[in-house]
């Protein structure tokens, strides 16, 4: 699937250090007025869970979006607010209707991870591609995504 430049909301690669919702407000800015998202790109940043709640509230109302990129967003991030940051992102996206893919490989979230999102796997039966690479999931967190 390819989905045209003007569809696509991106900060793929910037670095960015998104820890809080001031942190992350001037880019919310830019998605809310982003009219028909259909992919957003956020890899290659490390977001927060206080970012990522922010981040959550703003993807819930993208009812056109497609294809969530979010792998590598968690580095230097300790375990239990990447738990709370996927839990936040994944119940937005359970709203959304028309998403099909998700990346959250590069995330080193292990089984504490794959718990938190079990639910939205549960959920969102219209998802078609989902990318685990590279998370540390063990057996069971694999047990615990494929049981979803």
């Amino acid at each position: 699937m390819t989905i045209p430049a003007d569809r696509i909301y991106s900060l793929e690669g910037k670095g960015l250090k998104l820890t809080t919702a001031e942190d992350i407000a001037p880019y919310l800015e830019e998605l809310r007025n982003f009219e028909n998202l259909e992919e957003i790109r956020m890899n290659g940043n490390t977001i927060g869970a206080e970012a990522a709640k922010a981040l959550a509230d703003v993807l819930r109302t993208k009812n056109t979006l497609k294809v969530a990129t979010l792998h590598d967003i968690f580095t230097s991030r300790l375990k239990d607010e990447v738990k709370e940051s996927v839990i936040a992102i994944c119940e937005a996206l359970s709203e959304l209707p028309e998403l099909i893919e998700l990346n959250l490989s590069d995330n080193a979230f292990g089984p504490l991870g794959a718990a938190a999102m079990a639910d939205f796997l549960k959920q969102h039966t219209g998802l078609q591609v989902l990318k685990l690479n590279n998370n540390g999931l063990g057996i069971h967190g694999g047990t615990t995504i494929a049981q979803a």
